[in-house]
């Protein structure tokens, strides 16, 4: 797994409602096998993802994670899927490496081959809330 995915950081909008209390999952449909994919490809990716997401009755609000300093960023979407299993099945469906899991303010990430999990802290320590991420646009991949 690409080592940058330990060093994640998020921005989002606090969603209607307020964030799930079962924990959700951040994830995205961008750059899938951690392979740099073209902007249109990944805009299409992510709105077939969010289209899914409505289909299984799945709440979603945009989560968009990336590099400490911003350089690479990738929209994803915070999901109340219910369980983590369901998080990592989403996550192998739209070929990404990995996922992130949020319960009780604690973030991890979470393997989709294996399913392995690493605990890397806390959610609102490594998330801005009261910032909008800049123009939808995927940054250059961080360095693996």
């Amino acid at each position: 797994m690409n080592p940058a995915h330990r060093t994640a950081r998020f921005w989002c909008a606090i969603p209607a409602g307020g964030f799930p209390d079962r924990g959700f999952a951040i994830v995205t449909a961008c750059n899938p096998h951690d392979r740099p994919t073209d902007d249109e490809t990944n805009r299409r990716a992510d709105a077939a993802l969010a289209a899914a997401l409505d289909r299984l009755g799945w709440r979603r609000f945009r989560v968009t994670g990336g590099s400490p300093d911003g350089a690479h960023q990738e929209p994803g979407w915070g999901v109340d899927c219910g369980s983590l299993a369901a998080a990592i099945d989403l996550g192998r469906r739209w070929g990404q490496v990995a996922v992130f899991w949020v319960e009780q303010e604690a973030l991890h990430l979470v393997d989709c081959h294996d399913g392995s999990v690493e605990a890397l802290g806390s959610w609102s320590g490594r998330t801005r809330f009261d910032l909008r991420p800049g123009p939808w646009r995927i940054g250059p991949p961080a360095p693996v």
